[in-house]
């Protein structure tokens, strides 16, 4: 079975919600959207405080080449606008929207009489851009920029990433056994953009049902298309490790998939360009898996963009007071919360719920130099060594040692015996280079 080199084998986790179908949240009476949501630039707030406005409505446009336009997931009132932390640290405006429910919930979104063959690329990647769309699968790269052909490269495959590799989430898995359909109308829609010769579905093998809702209707499809089933390794979805395992490609350092002439697309992000195109819909909600120790009844949930923590919270059975740990995306390369003081953002997969005794770390003990975190890397890099230069702030040697290529997934950190965080070391020295100009 196709795979990538070194990786690990954490404990998944997946069955709590992989077997529950996706369910529409209740709406919250108010919305909370931080304008930055996406990779690169914060986008502008266009509204005030006082505005009506109307599901689907811009917001926030984008405010550079690599940004994105925010809409509101519903009809409301615009409440305040007032900065404060998004999830990581960084401070951005959010807007607040107090939800008119009953309008929002009887609203419903008009399929458009659309015919691609009379679409161009340009009217195609306006729509995307217009609509919002971003990497779905946790890195949020405005996706009209994805797929705007180079002058200088030629894209010829593309790899759909249905792998979901980080354990407890299920949300893509879902997505997959619900939406098989629209998710290839989606690729039709890509392969309008690309002179694509190849289109690679790639899926971990603990995904039976997901490979078999793509298998049964690929005849339906006239695309150069095949579903490759992947082996169950973390961390089989990252870009680089799922170029290799399904095309043989490797991403030289320091370049991008695009150098060797792959995109990678998730399976959320290509429903919602279904639903751009065919719908006239902008990326206003996304199915987010609730789930942790402590649920007591999680699931998959369509939830609007700028739903808080909170109104999930009631709507799910969580034992809050046992949580020691709230973590957005996957316990793998999510990010640890303080609060719940926070809602849910375009690239928000997951929100995890865990216990002390699941979440606690040990304490740290000097590195063993036993090399498991070495033989855990799938990017081969020394872990161990680019924690060390980073405790000891060694910044120019640990730029030297192809700091960059590391992708944080944080297998090191997994599998070492001294409980070293490898990954928050050399995450520090990432952040600390940019914040000084180094």
């Amino acid at each position: 079975m196709k795979t990538f080199s070194k990786g690990i084998h954490p404990f998944y986790n997946k069955e709590l919600t992989s077997g529950l179908n996706i369910e529409k949240i209740p709406l919250s009476p108010k919305l909370v959207i931080p304008v930055l949501q996406h990779l690169g630039s914060p986008s502008e707030v266009i509204v005030k405080k006082g505005d009506d406005v109307i599901i689907g409505q811009l917001i926030a446009k984008s405010s550079g080449f690599v940004s994105a336009n925010i809409h509101s997931p519903v009809f409301g009132k615009i409440a305040k606008i007032n900065p404060k932390p998004i999830v990581g640290g960084r401070m951005a405006s959010h807007i607040e929207i107090d939800v008119d429910i009953e309008k929002t919930k009887n609203y419903v979104w008009e399929k458009q009489n659309v015919d691609l063959s009379k679409m161009t690329s340009e009217e195609i990647l306006t729509k995307i851009k217009e609509a919002g769309i971003v990497g779905l699968g946790g890195a949020t790269f405005p996706t009209h920029i994805k797929y705007t052909q180079p002058k200088d490269k030629i894209i010829d495959t593309l790899v759909i990433n249905g792998a979901e590799c980080e354990p407890y989430l299920t949300c893509d898995h879902r997505l997959m056994i619900e939406k098989a359909d629209e998710i290839l109308k989606a690729t039709e829609i890509v392969s309008k953009l690309l002179p694509l010769k190849s289109i690679i579905i790639g899926i971990e093998a603990n995904k039976q049902d997901a490979i078999s809702a793509f298998t049964k209707i690929l005849k339906n499809y006239d695309l150069p298309i095949e579903v490759i089933p992947l082996k169950v390794k973390y961390p089989q979805g990252a870009e680089k490790m799922l170029i290799h395992a399904t095309t043989k490609r490797v991403v030289p350092s320091g370049k991008l998939p695009l150098d060797v002439g792959v995109v990678v697309s998730n399976v959320g992000t290509l429903f919602a360009i279904y639903e751009a195109i065919y719908f006239n819909k902008p990326l206003i909600e996304r199915v987010v898996t609730i789930s942790g120790d402590i649920v007591k009844k999680g699931g998959n949930f369509l939830v609007p963009i700028g739903t808080p923590i909170e109104h999930i919270l009631s709507q799910v059975e969580v034992d809050i007071n046992k949580a020691y740990k709230v973590i957005f995306g996957g316990p793998m390369m999510g990010v640890a919360v303080p609060s719940l003081d926070y809602s849910i953002t375009k690239g928000t997969s997951g929100i995890l719920f865990f216990s002390e005794k699941l979440a606690k770390t040990s304490e740290e003990t000097p590195c063993i130099k036993c090399g498991n975190c070495m033989k855990a890397c799938p990017m081969n890099l020394m872990p161990n060594r680019l924690a060390a230069f980073s405790k000891a702030k060694k910044w120019d040697v640990i730029k030297d040692n192809n700091l960059y290529d590391c992708m944080e997934c944080g297998s090191c950190a997994f599998v070492c015996p001294a409980k070293i965080d490898i990954v928050g070391w050399i995450r520090y020295a990432k952040n600390y280079i940019k914040s000084k100009n180094l």
